[in-house]
């Protein structure tokens, strides 16, 4: 739902990219050595939202699904 409630400016997918734009904001290939690294920061930023009650343990999945959906969208084959 969050995805009709606002917007995002997406991260540039690599380091030259985020340069030729002037972000000053860390490119994906700078943030996160591999999908599945991003996906393991993902899960435990979920669990720490569950083990603080808000997030149900049946919900961790999905968003981790999420987040697999958005790294296809997002970072393709960066990493």
């Amino acid at each position: 739902m969050y995805a009709m409630a606002g917007s995002f400016i997406p991260f540039a997918r690599t380091k030259a990219e985020r340069e030729s734009k002037q972000d000053p904001r860390l490119s994906i290939e700078e943030r996160y050595a591999t999908r599945d690294d991003y996906l393991n920061k993902i899960r435990k930023a979920a669990q720490d939202l569950v083990r603080s009650r808000y997030l149900l343990e049946s919900d961790v999945p999905k968003v981790v699904e999420r987040a697999s959906q958005q790294w296809e969208h997002l970072a393709g084959n960066t990493k």
